[in-house]
């Protein structure tokens, strides 16, 4: 039988995290028989409040910590706000208490401590480019080894207008990876290929599991009515607009492959809120408040019960 590569992506999304953080939860209980995730999957990847939680399994936490982190520290992360123009002027939230809250989450652990292969994408404000945090996949990525999981977790989830860059050691300005892969299951697919596939490689296979949020579903965007394209028209969606694009764009993308079978793509289940009804239509990214808490676990429960027959398929053992 083709040994098989089991990638996990989950998608940055703010506040709507505690979705796919539920979603987790529940597939733990009813799928890996409550064993951490980290023991079912080779590769975890996440962007933004997706790489916050590919981090907390990747260290073995259970998907409900994760969710209980969310109703815990979420209005602290995203205090009620009445000044005008946070987010055009200067950033909508400081850092401060997400990095506290992090810091009680992931404690002083760094990149060799976790318990799989991991990769966190972010962008290098002051380079102009892409990076992705990762663990030592083939031997010789010694980089960030020594890189505290705090630390990732704030630059994956600095995303602009809503908190500050994030700056550690010789990185000055690190940006949210949603910006470019906010949903980061084709960069985990690239990783598998590289480094874990092909002659004389472990795995021939890849099946993969990707958890989107609401995000895709909402019908937020522009006036496309005003002929107006400055800063005040675009405000935080010039955010909001590039991370849902990536989810989408990167899952037509994964969808083709997997139809076409190219780099060995066996498996690939997506699950996210689509056609969402207009009672949700209020939610957000930094919609932390326990009506808000209340909807998104409202689209989990639903959306779980809707793919609990593809999860069932996933999760069997091929046959031989």
């Amino acid at each position: 039988m083709s040994k098989v590569f089991k990638i996990l992506s989950i998608d940055g999304g703010g506040i709507l995290g505690l979705y796919s953080a539920d979603i987790l939860a529940k597939i733990q209980d009813e799928f890996c028989h409550g064993a951490p995730l980290s023991q079912y999957f080779n590769l975890i990847t996440g962007t933004s409040t997706g790489g916050i939680i590919a981090l907390g399994l990747s260290i073995g936490k259970n998907a409900s910590e994760i969710v209980s982190f969310y109703e815990h520290y979420g209005a602290e992360i995203f205090p009620k706000r009445k000044r005008r123009f946070l987010g055009v002027l200067k950033n909508k939230y400081s850092n401060e208490k997400l990095k506290s809250a992090l810091e009680d989450c992931l404690g002083n652990k760094t990149i060799s401590d976790c318990q799989t292969a991991l990769c966190i994408p972010a962008i290098d404000a002051a380079l102009g480019q892409p990076i992705v945090f990762k663990t030592n996949n083939n031997g010789n990525q010694r980089r960030d080894e020594k890189t505290r999981l705090v630390d990732i977790a704030l630059a994956t989830s600095a995303a602009p207008t809503y908190f500050p860059m994030h700056h550690f050691d010789n990185y000055t300005g690190l940006v949210d990876g949603g910006l470019w892969q906010n949903n980061p299951a084709l960069c985990g697919v690239i990783e598998a290929a590289t480094y874990f596939m092909g002659t004389g490689k472990e795995f021939e296979k890849i099946d993969i599991l990707s958890i989107g949020n609401p995000i895709s579903g909402m019908r937020t965007g522009l006036n496309t009515r005003s002929n107006k394209s400055g800063i005040l028209q675009w405000n935080l969606k010039l955010v909001f607009l590039p991370m849902k694009i990536s989810s989408i764009g990167v899952h037509q993308i994964v969808g083709f492959l997997s139809k076409n079978h190219t780099f060995g793509i066996n498996k690939y289940l997506r699950i996210e809120s689509n056609n969402i009804p207009t009672q949700y239509s209020g939610l957000k990214l930094d919609s932390a408040d326990e009506m808000s808490y209340g909807q998104i676990l409202e689209l989990s429960r639903h959306d779980f019960d809707n793919h609990k027959t593809d999860l069932a398929d996933f999760f069997k053992e091929d046959e031989q």
